[in-house]
């Protein structure tokens, strides 16, 4: 009895198995090419650079935007996201009016663009930032400005973070032109798909 059990549950998932349409060739290519395709969108591009700039130390952004720049006259995609101080160096302006008291604060106590961001290192009340830049022109090595206007002109993606211009009270319009505004969710998203994410981080200074 138990045998005829064992033969017709063997014999009924056979039955199960032929009743089954097999895929055609032309079918299994089809899904063959659509996983294919679902992979190739979210694997991380080898052309794909996406840089995080948490910095605002005049040196370490430099860096960051010489990488950016170079990465994108060699064809590859560059997205740089700004967050915190690094978001100082695309301020073109100063504005107070319609500001809250430690918003205006905050205002005044950080540079509006590269030309009062200090050096990371050694720089002795604003000495070092000084001798940095006229090091820089002695020998034609571009600006921080120069380079964000050269990324821009590349289609380098330059990008401020939507929270860090909440929290300090930093307007749009108080920013230089063609930059994207968006959240930590784009800029993951952006990473995820890139090759070759990098930080730009603040590390021990000394003055």
């Amino acid at each position: 009895m138990e045998y005829n059990i064992q033969s017709g549950t063997a014999q009924s998932r056979q039955q199960a198995v032929q009743a089954q349409p097999y895929p055609s060739i032309d079918d299994r290519l089809e899904q063959l090419e659509q996983k294919v395709r679902q992979l190739e969108e979210t694997a991380p591009r080898t052309d794909k650079v996406t840089l995080l700039v948490f910095s605002g130390e005049l040196d370490k952004v430099l860096a960051g935007l010489m990488i950016a720049t170079t990465a994108a006259s060699l064809g590859m995609s560059v997205t740089v996201f700004f967050t915190f101080w690094g978001i100082n160096v695309l301020k073109e302006r100063r504005s107070y009016s319609g500001k809250a008291i430690k918003e205006r604060m905050i205002d005044m106590m950080t540079p509006a663009g590269a030309g009062g961001m200090n050096v990371s290192q050694l720089n002795m009340l604003g000495a070092g930032r000084m001798m940095l830049k006229q090091m820089m022109k002695e020998k034609d090595i571009v600006s921080v400005d120069e380079l964000l206007e050269i990324a821009k002109a590349s289609g380098v993606r330059l990008v401020a973070c939507s929270m860090t211009l909440q929290v300090m009270g930093i307007r749009e319009d108080e920013l230089t032109d063609d930059i994207e505004v968006a959240g930590a969710a784009s800029y993951l998203m952006d990473a995820s798909r890139s090759g070759c994410p990098l930080f730009v981080w603040p590390g021990v200074t000394l003055r």
